[in-house]
């Protein structure tokens, strides 16, 4: 496409490298410059739940949804962290290095065929793509020891942020908008009435009596990215209560905020202020 758009003249040629892989195959590296249309105003948004049990859950308004399993990166990951400790005692560091160089190619080949499964999917719907917004997920969230010592698991090594910068400029090309919204709690409320509920690894339970919903938790997820302006609640201010209570409660869940949020189904309320 690019390159069409290079020699009917609507894209401009900037600089060219020539590269050689380690097959002795040469590649002409050439980098474009090209006037986009501003996006119009999208029928819908699509709501994009990333996770490292699935790569990426993408679902449309009316529900519909596609998911990118994991399973293959984590594969890839628990693979290359055993060749590399096996390497290591071997004492064989250039190795180990071209090693690392191959897996991070691997990672960024697989996260760039989603990123343009991702625009494609919304382009062909005319909706817009909202992400949530990580930042800084590494350090307000909890880990577990077995997970961090597994290469599959460890969220150290999650790269969300690559998968979500590849849309970025993909999307521009596409004149496909792009936001971003909160994270917290997307996964374990109800998209139907917005209620906390439980999950348990895949699946989410509703509490709320008057709606039972039962669904996949990253699916739920996406739906509460997507439909994100939409939420509403009633306030009444005649009766203060506890919007968050703070610290590490008896009944936290790992893989959560530090800053947990308790809904037993009663009610919380707040201290009584002393007037000034």
């Amino acid at each position: 496409m690019l390159l069409d758009d290079l020699l009917e003249g609507k894209a401009t040629k900037g600089t060219l490298k020539l590269w050689c892989s380690q097959k002795g195959i040469w590649y002409a590296l050439i980098s474009l410059s090209k006037e986009v249309p501003d996006s119009d105003e999208p029928q819908g948004w699509i709501g994009v739940d990333r996770g490292q049990n699935n790569i990426a859950v993408a679902s449309l308004p009316s529900g519909m949804a596609k998911f990118w399993n994991g399973r293959q990166i984590k594969h890839l990951r628990r693979r290359a962290a055993k060749l590399r400790k096996s390497l290591q005692k071997a004492k064989k560091l250039k190795t180990v290095k071209r090693l690392e160089s191959k897996e991070r190619r691997l990672i960024s080949y697989i996260n760039h065929c989603i990123s343009k499964q991702l625009v494609a999917f919304a382009k062909d719907f005319d909706c817009g793509l909202v992400f949530e917004d990580l930042s800084g997920i590494r350090q307000t969230s909890k880990q577990r020891k077995k997970n961090k010592s597994d290469a599959g698991e460890n969220r150290d090594f999650w790269s969300f942020y690559q998968l979500e910068n590849s849309c970025r400029y993909k999307s521009i090309l596409a004149s496909v908008p792009m936001k971003k919204r909160p994270a917290a709690y997307t996964s374990k409320s109800c998209c139907k009435c917005g209620v906390i509920g439980k999950r348990n690894k895949h699946s989410f339970v509703c509490v709320n009596p008057s709606c039972n919903s039962c669904h996949n938790a990253d699916w739920g997820g996406s739906q509460n990215i997507g439909q994100w302006d939409g939420f509403s609640c009633a306030v009444d201010f005649q009766k203060p209560l506890a919007v968050m209570v703070k610290g590490n409660q008896p009944n936290g869940v790992y893989d959560s905020p530090l800053n947990q949020v308790s809904l037993s189904g009663q009610e919380l309320e707040s201290p009584t202020m002393a007037s000034a």
